[in-house]
């Protein structure tokens, strides 16, 4: 069997859930049995992972476009190779359909996070192109239950052509790996972009309410720089000194996690969440939203809020923050709970989609 998985996602993400998700899959499938359209990426898990040789595009600089131009540089390598058609399934990392064409006969997977584009984030074009992809799609990878009923309920998409398979975690980094801590005062953290439906504004609200209660405190936040527009409202808000920004590769991330108060994801939606099970591997007590995908990923085991209620946000992140065996028991659950997500049992029930086509 030999599966092949285009560039995309490698394309445009140097980090993110959906590239990691990949990543995860090529290093847990037999190396035999996969090959990659990928020639040009400055993605960060390829690369710690080394899963194949990459070429890279300024990789410590970031540009607008940057991501759009390696796409379109490793899309005529992508087309040859799928013309070809030396291989048994091919797998879209992403929706766009160049590759839709020259598939001929070929069994295909997509695999479908959310809807994002269709609800909080508004976007007819990638609608179109992902529309598309799940039509052409012999079998559909929903990465939650919450995300195939999405799929059913809104596009009407037969339920008999998706199959639900949950993301696994890391086992977490050795204390020696992880180092001492890089942030000395006490901090709560999120991880992940911070526009739109990810509810970063909200949080940033929520916490200059228990900054009234805990005026150490600090918010540390990850991904991509500041924006001039974030800045501003820091500063106009007086947050600017306890907001900490830091562009954390796995192993500062794993050091972030380790030493955090506690992890929030205030996100209002998600197709899964993949950090909240990083956050509990690290025994890092969790504060999530009770919407979405959230409930069945993290079970009993974080303290949920109102994303839309930043009073909620506040007093809920403040509680645990005051309750040190409350946030001990939620650790102890997460610790329970992670045991239900590996990344084995994932690429397992891959290979089982993949057979099933063949």
């Amino acid at each position: 069997m030999k599966i092949l998985y285009d560039h995309q996602i490698f394309s445009y993400q140097k980090y993110g859930g959906v590239s990691k998700y990949f990543c995860e899959l090529l290093a847990h499938i037999p190396r035999e049995e996969w090959d990659t359209t990928v020639v040009f990426s400055n993605n960060e898990y390829i690369n710690e992972k080394k899963l194949i040789k990459v070429r890279h595009i300024f990789p410590n600089k970031w540009f607008r476009g940057q991501g759009r131009l390696m796409n379109e540089l490793n899309k005529p390598y992508s087309a040859w190779k799928i013309r070809k058609g030396e291989f048994d399934v091919f797998h879209q990392t992403h929706f766009e359909t160049y590759c839709l064409p020259y598939l001929k006969d070929k069994p295909m997977v997509t695999t479908f996070h959310d809807m994002n584009f269709d609800t909080y984030n508004k976007n007819e074009y990638l609608v179109k192109i992902q529309k598309e992809s799940v039509a052409r799609a012999n079998k559909i990878i929903a990465v939650s239950h919450n995300t195939k009923k999405d799929l059913v309920e809104m596009w009407n998409i037969n339920p008999q052509k998706i199959e639900v398979i949950h993301h696994g975690v890391d086992a977490p980094l050795s204390d020696a790996l992880i180092g001492n801590r890089i942030v000395e005062q006490p901090y709560i953290l999120y991880v992940g972009r911070r526009e739109g439906f990810k509810n970063f504004s909200r949080l940033v609200t929520a916490f200059s309410i228990l900054k009234k209660n805990n005026d150490t405190i600090k918010l540390v936040c990850t991904s991509e720089p500041l924006t001039k527009e974030e800045v501003d409202f820091l500063k106009t808000n007086n947050l600017y000194d306890d907001v900490i920004h830091i562009s954390a590769n796995e192993k500062a991330l794993a050091n972030l996690y380790k030493h955090a108060e506690l992890f929030v994801y205030p996100s209002i939606y998600e197709g899964f969440g993949m950090p909240i099970l990083e956050a509990m591997s690290y025994g890092c007590a969790t504060a999530i939203s009770n919407t979405s995908c959230f409930p069945e990923v993290a079970g009993e085991a974080a303290a949920y809020f109102d994303p839309h209620n930043e009073e909620d946000m506040a007093a809920t992140i403040l509680k645990l923050l005051e309750d040190n065996e409350l946030k001990k028991s939620y650790i102890c659950k997460g610790y329970e709970r992670i045991k239900l997500f590996t990344w084995e049992n994932t690429a397992k029930k891959h290979i089982d989609v993949y057979k099933s086509l063949i």
